[in-house]
């Protein structure tokens, strides 16, 4: 049976140029997936931590 999942996430947005806009993205995921694996379902699936840049370039 399936509990919960809870997500952290933090994101900045820093404008380089007028024209350059950089964003960077942190998510952490306690008890990710309600802590169910679909590939070994008699494993736990851990804690998961990811990380991301996006960029956005306007001409």
């Amino acid at each position: 049976v399936r509990t919960q999942e809870t997500a952290l996430e933090a994101t900045y947005q820093y404008q380089v140029t007028p024209w350059w806009i950089l964003q960077a993205d942190a998510q952490y995921t306690f008890n990710a997936g309600a802590g169910q694996n679909p590939l070994d379902p008699t494993a736990p699936l851990r804690n998961t931590f990811v990380i991301g840049v996006r960029t956005n370039i306007t001409f």
